[in-house]
């Protein structure tokens, strides 16, 4: 009885691992008909999953659109100083366009840029009256930038929202310009008037705009005022021929 029994046993177990033999060989034949059908190039998936990632940290900007002649007109050395934010020299409102320079003098004999960049910034604590301008030309040809192009410097009156502004400094009442001043304001006029696309009918004085003598010696000196726009155009056509576009 036992003998039956024991024998009963032994042929479960046999059943059993033939089951289990032929489930492994199932199993085995379907993994490797499933990896035949990865195809060939995806042999190399892991190496490339493996390899370092080169993630671009640069924003994303969109590329500013330029002129012929932005690119021919290189900027004068400038010292970039901005004002405070404040409504009595620089309210951080942005132009309507550019669609002008308008050319100043400061009427405060012998003061130099920084005397005058100074002076804007101070009037958001004296807070008694407004007044600023984007670029100052000092007496020994420096330049300071005061309010950032595109946006609103108080200089130009009604001319405000669709200029840029630029102030320049003078040794004595006649309010002409040093050479050095003279020089460094052509060359500054020369590249706003590249980058904006403004023609040299759009190079005005404050004069042009409200009829205030200002800039004074180029207001009593017509020619001397043609003289200056002349310049400013020559010097434009001077960068076009030494980029062999002239």
């Amino acid at each position: 009885m036992e003998d039956r029994h024991s024998e009963k046993k032994k042929g479960v177990r046999w059943g059993r691992f033939l089951l289990w033999v032929c489930v492994t060989a199932v199993t085995v034949a379907a993994v490797w008909f499933l990896l035949q059908l990865v195809p060939k190039e995806d042999e190399n998936v892991d190496i490339l999953l493996d390899a370092p990632v080169e993630i671009d940290t640069e924003p994303i900007t969109e590329p500013e659109s330029e002129t012929l002649a932005e690119n021919i007109v290189p900027p004068p050395d400038i010292d970039v100083q901005p004002l405070s934010i404040n409504e009595y020299s620089r309210p951080g409102e942005k132009v309507d366009a550019i669609e002008y320079i308008v050319i100043h003098y400061l009427g405060n004999p012998k003061t130099t840029a920084q005397q005058n960049h100074d002076y804007f910034e101070s009037l958001k604590d004296l807070q008694n009256t407004s007044m600023s301008a984007n670029f100052v030309v000092g007496i020994e040809g420096e330049i300071i930038e005061c309010v950032p192009p595109g946006e609103i410097a108080y200089a130009s009156n009604s001319m405000n929202h669709l200029s840029v502004s630029i102030e320049n400094c003078h040794l004595d009442d006649s309010g002409r310009f040093t050479q050095e001043t003279y020089n460094s304001c052509v060359h500054l006029t020369a590249y706003l008037a590249a980058k904006y696309d403004i023609d040299r009918e759009h190079i005005i004085r404050h004069y042009d705009v409200t009829g205030k003598e200002c800039p004074l010696y180029y207001v009593e000196h017509e020619d001397k005022w043609e003289e200056f726009r002349d310049d400013v155009m020559a010097y434009i056509e001077e960068c076009k021929a030494a980029a062999g576009l002239g």
